[in-house]
């Protein structure tokens, strides 16, 4: 009998902190993203595939890591040179916009034969 209380009680608990709430990338728009990503374009390029070596590819990457960094540069719980400036800039629409742009590319991989 109580298991059924403790889940309801664990996903309800889950819900009000935020968890299972929709992030701000489910409303983004990656066409606006795509526009906004010229600033990423030196460092990640417009694909998403790294143009330094020091940077990481981001194209393709899960929306959930990629908002979760961005908002840790931007807070400062990250930390990077670049990143933290550039982040610092952003808002949440920002975010949220570049997040749907580079999650929208799709990577292929070639395995060898």
């Amino acid at each position: 009998m109580r298991r059924p209380i403790l889940a309801t009680f664990g996903v309800a608990s889950l819900a009000l902190t935020g968890w299972l709430q929709p992030s701000a990338a489910a409303a983004a728009d990656a066409a606006a993203g795509k526009q906004k990503a010229g600033m990423c374009r030196t460092c990640h390029g417009i694909d998403g595939m790294a143009k330094v070596p020091d940077a990481p590819n981001i194209g393709g990457e899960s929306a959930i890591y990629l908002e979760r960094q961005l908002k840790a540069f931007r807070s400062g719980e990250r930390k990077h040179e670049q990143m933290s400036v550039i982040a610092e800039s952003l808002d949440d629409a920002d975010i949220a916009d570049l997040v749907a742009w580079y999650a929208s590319i799709k990577v292929s991989v070639t395995v060898p034969q």
